[in-house]
């Protein structure tokens, strides 16, 4: 990882159920940890859903889940 903080945002991703380790690399690599945030924070989940591997359900998921988390 780059930084410290992708690693901690990699480890709460895959705390998510139907998110591995593969598809948590797949987010990051398609979002920085900033764009991340605000998509969680403002609940859009398409902006996650451009990431490869996750579709509409699973970054309404990851929305929901890391909403309190963040």
């Amino acid at each position: 990882f780059g930084s410290a903080g992708e690693r901690d945002w990699f480890r709460l991703l895959t705390v998510v159920q139907g998110v591995g380790n593969k598809v948590a690399l797949g987010i990051l690599s398609a979002l920085s940890g900033d764009e991340l945030h605000r998509a969680i924070a403002s609940g859009d989940h398409r902006m996650i859903a451009r990431a490869q591997g996750v579709g509409p359900k699973l970054a309404q998921r990851i929305v929901n889940e890391l909403a309190g988390k963040i």
